[in-house]
């Protein structure tokens, strides 16, 4: 045995369990991001989404990712029930939407999947699997670029992808070698469930199929790719055709297996895009919309390059690397080198697997780049142009193929290194620790909008979209001046971006700068024509400017571009309340409510309108029923609001009024007992104890009422009536 072999023993004896338990430990490296909070697109596709918490369970199989209808013009076709399933689960569970447990199950999934991966490799890599099984799933389990697949809740999508695709590979060989025609059909069926799965899981899964029918070549049958082209050669020859029958039926039949599988699921995800493509804007994806075509390709191979450097030296890492983040190329650039290297190495790649020389070696590498390329190629735009320039958490499955390819060269240059095996395992490990630790970082990043946001501007400074995430998580936390220098920032570095115009718009307007706003909104309208949040708030700003009919109009063209917005029908009640349209204010906050059960301000508006309704006609001796509709409308309410003090109060003061006293003191009550630092609860109990005669229960109610706000003066005027009288 030579000195080599002796270096190496100690560590090629590593058992399973104690692989495993390794692997499980590296992916702890993100366990840190287990109390983070709901971050950047986590919003809209959980908190703002329907689908998770109340719709009908059946519209998660009728809307996309983010809760839009897939027929919407707007929709991205993100078909994803069974992710958006499992977010649906922890409401269901909780009662309410817990950050921690969102995060705390991707952290579980990705140890998981980990564990899956190391079994993978062995099967892939057949009888030469030997440590590079586990070199690259120690690799994969800490790999930094996983960072936002775990740590940003939507990257469950992937993870969860990348599960059922595993699993289906393993039934998959499972079905190829296990006896029994049945237990052969059985296992096959279940790799395609899982691959469909998959696909609802996140698009990619369909990519199985491609891995399967690699590994079954390339493991299974020995057919590399020169005997691939030699069998092609010589299919005319009835000889050959029969000894391709015979040797290699089964193959044939799983191969048309899983093409018939694999074009019904086509079919099924095109049918259920409506046989239409999602459309992006500019600001998406700008390399796609790049004339002429060369230069789009060139731009495309560029963003390539740029991937594959991530997978490399995942240094630069950013929730978002569109607007300038990637400058295009449209000429001469010295970032056509990169492409230049890209394609050296992948023909290198592509010469060493097509060679003789090493026929009884090319299996695993084939293996390795069957699982970088294939599952890359729905980001590619080679099919359908897609929403992102680079995303990396589509990067969590081919990694697995980068993980590999990295394991068999690293394997190969310990077995030519005479002498120096421990040093280069010292340094595969001091690679892992760094790889660790910066995943370790990167996960904390996560952890808020504010630390994510800024750590983007390091990578992406030129980012238009994180200048205006930054100013966004700003004005949330009420910092609107700093808030306003970065919105104006993003539109300094992209004039035309319509929805920071909006913001900036909304900012102004809050602020009472009415006209700095109206120039904003009115542009960003003109830019985006179906912009329905910004010709809403458009229409607020014309209303306090004072064009009611200007303002009417913006509020109808939002309504025409999204008729679900309960917000924009609330706008449009208090406009129509201003100019004294009372019936067209109540129907306004009735589709309000009737869109969004939970909208407060539209009952409180609503009780609070009819209550003065009727209050006009007590006045002239009428009866007009409004006191009645408006007690209506207010318990209407409290099925939708159980626990808001608001409605209880209204009601009270309703029923005060029409001298109904024990029941106005139970209104009052449960308002006092919902929010007991409301001074105005305790005046208006006070008031109607004063007129009920009940006279120290009154003093009793404006002396808490003080005590809360000394400086309440109706409370101190009416408990100075009460005591002179």
């Amino acid at each position: 045995m030579t000195k080599q072999k002796k270096d190496l023993k100690g560590f090629q004896d590593i058992s399973l369990p104690t692989a495993i338990i390794l692997v499980i430990a590296a992916s702890l490296c993100f366990a840190n991001s287990y109390d983070g909070e709901f971050v950047f697109d986590d919003s809209e596709a959980i908190v703002t989404n329907e689908d998770v918490k109340d719709a009908p369970m059946y519209k998660i199989f009728e809307n996309d990712f983010w809760g839009t209808k897939l027929s919407h013009k707007q929709s991205h076709k993100s078909y994803r029930p069974l992710t958006i399933l499992t977010f649906r689960l922890h409401y269901l569970v909780r009662g309410y939407l817990d950050p921690r447990d969102f995060h705390t199950v991707n952290v579980i999934l990705h140890i998981l999947v980990s564990v899956l991966t190391l079994f993978l490799y062995n099967i892939l890599l057949g009888e030469s699997s030997g440590n590079v099984a586990f070199y690259a799933a120690m690799l994969f389990a800490v790999h930094p670029v996983h960072a936002e697949a775990v740590a940003g809740i939507v990257g469950r999508a992937d993870m969860l992808c990348a599960l059922f695709m595993w699993i289906s590979i393993l039934l998959y060989r499972k079905s190829i070698f296990v006896a029994g025609s049945f237990t052969k059909w059985m296992n096959m069926t279940l790799s395609m469930l899982c691959i469909m799965m998959s696909m609802l899981c996140k698009e990619t899964g369909i990519t199985a199929i491609g891995i399967c029918c690699v590994y079954d070549l390339v493991v299974v049958n020995k057919l590399l790719p020169i005997d691939m082209v030699r069998c092609l050669r010589q299919m005319c020859s009835d000889e050959t055709k029969e000894s391709l029958a015979v040797n290699y039926g089964a193959l044939v039949g799983r191969i048309k297996t899983l093409s018939i599988a694999g074009f019904f699921l086509l079919l099924l995800r095109f049918s259920i895009m409506g046989f239409s493509p999602p459309r992006f804007q500019l600001v998406d994806n700008p390399a796609s919309f790049v004339e002429p075509l060369p230069m789009r390709v060139l731009n495309f191979n560029y963003i390539y390059s740029l991937n594959a450097w991530l997978l490399l030296c995942p240094e630069w890492l950013s929730f978002d690397w569109a607007m300038g983040c990637v400058p295009l190329i449209h000429g001469l650039d010295v970032r056509i080198l990169a492409v230049l290297a890209l394609w050296i190495v992948l023909g290198s790649f592509c010469y060493y697997v097509s060679s003789e020389k090493h026929s009884g070696q090319l299996s695993p590498t084939i293996m390795g780049l069957a699982l970088l390329m294939i599952p890359f190629l729905p980001a590619t735009n080679l099919f359908f142009k897609v929403g992102f320039v680079l995303a990396e958490r589509t990067l969590y499955i081919p990694s697995a193929g980068f993980c590999l390819l990295f394991a068999i060269g690293f394997q190969r240059l310990i077995e030519q290194c005479n002498g120096c095996s421990r040093t280069l395992l010292s340094l595969y490990f001091v690679l892992l620790a760094v790889f660790f630790a910066r995943s370790w970082i990167r996960s904390a990043e996560w952890k808020t909008e504010k630390t994510l946001f800024r750590s983007a501007l390091n990578v992406c400074p030129l980012n238009a979209k994180v200048h205006y995430n930054v100013a966004k998580n700003a004005a949330d936390k009420g910092d609107s001046a700093h808030a306003e220098i970065e919105y104006n920032e993003a539109l300094r570095l992209h004039p035309e971006y319509a929805q920071a115009m909006n913001n900036l718009g909304n900012l102004l307007k809050d602020r009472q700068r009415y006209y700095e706003a109206e120039k904003l909104l009115k542009r960003a309208v003109e830019i985006q024509s179906d912009f329905a949040a910004a010709w809403m708030n458009y229409g607020i700003v014309l209303a306090a400017l004072k064009k009611p009919e200007e303002s009417e109009k913006s509020y109808l063209t939002a309504l025409s571009h999204r008729s679900k917005y309960p917000d924009c029908y609330y706008n449009l009640g208090v406009l129509y309340l201003e100019q004294r349209q009372y019936d067209k204010a109540l129907m306004a906050w009735e589709n309000a409510t009737r869109q969004k059960p939970n909208h407060k301000r539209a009952w409180t508006n609503m009780i609070l309108l009819l209550d003065d309704l009727d209050y006009i006609f007590f006045q002239y001796s009428t009866y007009s029923g409004y006191g009645d509709k408006a007690l209506s409308v207010g318990n209407k309410a409290l099925k939708y609001l159980p626990e808001e003090a608001s409605i209880y109060f209204n009601i009270g003061n309703i029923l005060g009024k029409a001298g109904k006293f024990e029941e106005a003191e139970k209104q009052f009550n449960h308002a006092i007992s919902r929010d007991s630092s409301n001074p105005n609860f305790y005046t208006n109990l006070g008031v109607l104890y004063h007129r009920w005669n009940k006279h120290r229960k009154a003093e009793r109610m404006y002396t808490k009422a003080l005590g809360i706000n000394p400086n309440l003066q109706s409370a101190r005027d009416n408990l100075k009536k009460l005591r002179i009288g």
